[in-house]
């Protein structure tokens, strides 16, 4: 269950990072609609058999914007 919510967060923080960084409102409006009618639990983009080291810079190099995340505003 822990494996599961760390990758839903994972996708929340992603796809809502995405969405901060759209300047054309008419295609986060698309991406928005797209997101609602998909799922956040999905992990095919996770190997979940895999040996994975996070040591390695590419490993880190992801620092999300949790100030301009949270400043998100949706008028859906």
């Amino acid at each position: 269950m822990l494996i599961q919510n760390a990758i839903v967060l994972w996708n929340y923080l992603y796809l809502s990072e995405f969405l901060v960084n759209m300047d054309n409102v008419q295609e986060r409006d698309e991406a928005i609609a797209s997101i609602l009618n998909g799922s956040v639990l999905t992990w095919r983009h996770v190997n979940l058999n895999g040996e994975y080291d996070f040591m390695r810079e590419a490993a880190n190099d992801v620092q999300f914007d949790l100030n301009q995340i949270l400043s998100l505003t949706v008028n859906w």
